[in-house]
């Protein structure tokens, strides 16, 4: 169980402004830094769209048990009392929470393209409690067996009714000395993000609307997660990433523009030590493993407006749509590549609020100093599917020179 895959997609391109396929003229530069921090993470969007906890339910029955302890219980046991044993159910709440501060860099090659390249480093908590919301059967299976009689049923009651019953510390026990995963618990990480560099180019300028273009890659610099730790996040993917991006815009008059951005990433293959599961709803795995992972491609589609208050202020609501396909894994395990598959696709709808502050129009008028930039973004997931709900808060500062 992985209580997060993936997390956040910190891109120079994620705030869309007015006359968004215009690029730096030849010789000037741009930096730029951004804090982003996220709400307390309590839940995901699942497999069905719905809420659910960040963390998980679970329930160790004859099935699990076995699974947990090389077949303890033996499989010749009476049908039915195999089925109702339950040894208990437990629960994980957990809950998560980012700081990240990015960095970004920009520099006019011709009146036409521009380099740019951008990182961030994270700093992150993951807090996990493990509780148990119900217990064994042993006393109710044990009945069972007396009453369908027999020698080994009544041997078989009597050392269900001598069982351990397992508690939240005999769950961990198991855990990190059968399953030898660190225990579970409070998780502090910090680091690097993958790191992103590319070129824009204008191809199309036409005063009111325009077309800028520009590829670029996502190079594998950022902090794995640990297949050993269960509430780790990652904060890349351990690949190379190359991706394409269009964007384009209408200027309607001194106050109103329209932009949009289009992305397609495509994800390179890589090589994975991971956990190889056994069953597809139960993750836990004694045994680690070699898997050629291709993590699915992702499309990401945003459409803003932007009204200017005056030269110095605008507003910029935009929507947001993410889809990443399915995870394929290839490997000698056969039937783990499917369970480790499953389910594994992403799609995200996000609603973001801008708010930016700027002395570019100003300083280009002489009415001002120095050309910068500030923008306030308000984040929110308002739908998904294997994603988390969360909010995110930025403020951004970039400034030419």
């Amino acid at each position: 169980m992985k209580l997060l895959a993936s997390f956040l997609l910190l891109s120079a391109t994620t705030t869309v402004c007015a006359q968004n396929w215009k690029v730096l003229p030849k010789g000037v530069r741009i930096i730029g830094t951004r804090n982003v921090t996220t709400s307390k993470i309590t839940k995901n969007f699942n497999q069905s769209g719905m809420e659910s906890s960040l963390g998980a339910s679970f329930r160790v029955d004859a099935s699990t048990f076995n699974e947990m302890t090389g077949n303890l219980i033996a499989p010749n046991l009476d049908p039915n009392a195999y089925n109702r044993l339950v040894v208990g159910e437990y629960k994980v709440d957990a809950d998560a929470q980012f700081n990240v501060q990015g960095t970004g860099f920009g520099y006019g090659i011709t009146d036409r393209v521009m380099f740019y390249g951008e990182i961030a480093y994270y700093n992150a908590t993951v807090r996990a409690r493990m509780s148990r919301t119900s217990g064994n059967t042993y006393e109710d299976v044990a009945r069972l067996l007396e009453q369908n009689g027999g020698a080994q049923n009544t041997i078989v009651a009597e050392n269900l009714r001598q069982m351990i019953d397992a508690n939240e510390g005999t769950i961990q026990s198991v855990v990190t000395n059968y399953y030898e995963y660190k225990p579970i618990g409070d998780w502090y990480g910090q680091g690097f993000g993958d790191m992103e560099t590319g070129f824009m180019a204008k191809v199309i300028d036409k005063g009111v609307t325009g077309l800028l273009l520009y590829p670029g890659v996502v190079l594998p610099t950022g902090r794995q997660d640990d297949p050993d730790i269960l509430q780790d996040i990652g904060f890349g993917d351990g690949q190379f990433d190359i991706f394409g991006e269009a964007a384009s815009g209408y200027v309607v008059n001194d106050k109103l523009s329209f932009g949009t951005i289009f992305r397609y990433t495509y994800q390179a293959p890589t090589t994975k030590t991971l956990r190889v599961p056994t069953q597809r709803d139960f993750q836990l795995s004694d045994e680690s493993g070699e898997f050629n992972v291709k993590y699915g491609d992702r499309v990401r589609w945003a459409l803003n407006s932007t009204y200017a208050l005056n030269d110095w202020i605008s507003f910029t609501p935009s929507y947001t749509f993410m889809y990443q396909m399915k995870t394929e894994y290839d490997s000698k395990y056969g039937v783990a590549n499917e369970y480790l598959a499953y389910n594994s696709d992403k799609l995200e709808h996000q609603a973001q609020l801008t708010t930016t502050f700027s002395s570019i129009t100003p300083f280009l008028k002489k009415q001002f100093l120095l050309p910068a930039q500030v923008n306030v973004n308000l984040v929110k997931t308002i739908a998904g599917r294997n994603v988390p709900n969360m909010g995110r808060f930025e403020v951004e500062f970039r400034m030419l020179f």
